[in-house]
């Protein structure tokens, strides 16, 4: 890429907002031919002085120039934004939003498509898909679409990430573009391997129901109508002899009662693939936060001890291990 062109790639670093400095402007054949059918008027007029002629040409010629502007100016103060807030795992596609708006009150009709810079290169690349978007006063000056990247493997999001944004409203005389490079910090966590089998107790368990669902701390906090399935172990029977009516028992704190787990990368045989690796420990993660268990997570070189954002935590560790 020439030094040019990397001036001109706007980064997508929160909100960015396109300038002229952004936007590449070329004619389409359109526009060409306009410009053609100007010189030969031109040269008609110039040869036998008609003076109609000429204003023709001028009226061309000027046409051409304000199409060049009006045509720049649909990309121009447009705001553009990208962000993906979901969880992505190794394998799947993740869903960014690309984000446009314009604070002033003009139409705008545009296009943009992803690059597939970040794609692995195929004999036969498909033709790039293009995606249309309309800023008007019907949806408020602002539109959003769904950015769809491919994740092939575990860490961070694959580089580069470069769309192109082109439109050639409102006359289709030129072709106005602006290349944006997003330089994503989300990570795509590895692929769960699901197993059973391990150095410590958690597969003996981990299908089994939580025995002690809906227990609580030992100090009650106040009395519910007791519903049918719950335990008889929290109805109140003391208010029951009183009253004749069944409520359940409401405490205050939850009581840690499940004993700490450790997943460990020595669980495993040494010499496991680390993508393996991850994987394997990735599932055992999520099995913990679905059954609710308190963990610590035991990698080469570094622990996790129970702590708020566990899970997160333990996700981006092994997918960055």
């Amino acid at each position: 890429m020439s030094q040019r062109k990397q001036e001109a790639c706007l980064l997508l670093q929160g909100e960015m907002l396109i300038t002229r400095r952004h936007i590449r402007l070329r004619p389409t054949k359109l526009s060409l031919v306009m410009l053609a059918l100007s010189a030969a008027v031109w040269i008609g007029a110039a040869n036998y002085q008609v003076n109609v002629a000429y204003a023709v040409c001028f009226w061309v010629i000027g046409f051409i120039g304000v199409s060049a502007l009006l045509t720049q100016r649909q990309l121009m103060g447009l705001k553009v934004q990208a962000a993906c807030t979901d969880e992505v795992f190794a394998g799947d596609t993740a869903k960014a939003h690309v984000r446009f708006s314009a604070h002033t009150r003009q139409s705008r009709l545009l296009w943009w498509q992803d690059e597939g810079a970040h794609l692995p290169k195929q004999p036969a690349p498909a033709e790039p898909q293009w995606h249309e978007v309309t800023l008007s006063q019907e949806n408020q000056w602002q539109a959003q679409n769904v950015w769809e990247i491919p994740i092939a493997q575990r860490g961070y999001f694959p580089q580069p990430l470069h769309i192109t944004v082109s439109t050639s409203a409102p006359f289709g005389l030129f072709c106005a573009e602006c290349r944006l490079l997003w330089p994503s910090e989300n990570i795509a966590f590895a692929a769960p391997l699901e197993h059973s089998h391990w150095g410590g107790d958690l597969a003996a368990t981990s299908d089994e129901p939580a025995q002690h669902a809906g227990m609580h701390g030992e100090d009650i906090a106040y009395l519910n109508p007791h519903q049918a399935g719950n335990s008889l172990q929290h109805v109140a029977w003391k208010t029951y002899a009183k009253r004749g009516e069944l409520m359940d028992k409401v405490f205050d704190e939850p009581l840690h009662l499940h004993q700490d787990e450790t997943i460990s990368y020595k669980d495993y045989p040494p010499g496991t693939p680390k993508d393996t690796l991850a994987g394997l420990m990735t599932h055992r993660v999520l099995l913990a936060e679905r059954h609710q268990h308190r963990y610590t997570l035991e990698l080469p070189g570094s622990t996790i001890p129970p702590q708020n954002g566990m899970r997160e935590k333990c996700l981006t560790a092994l997918a960055l291990m």
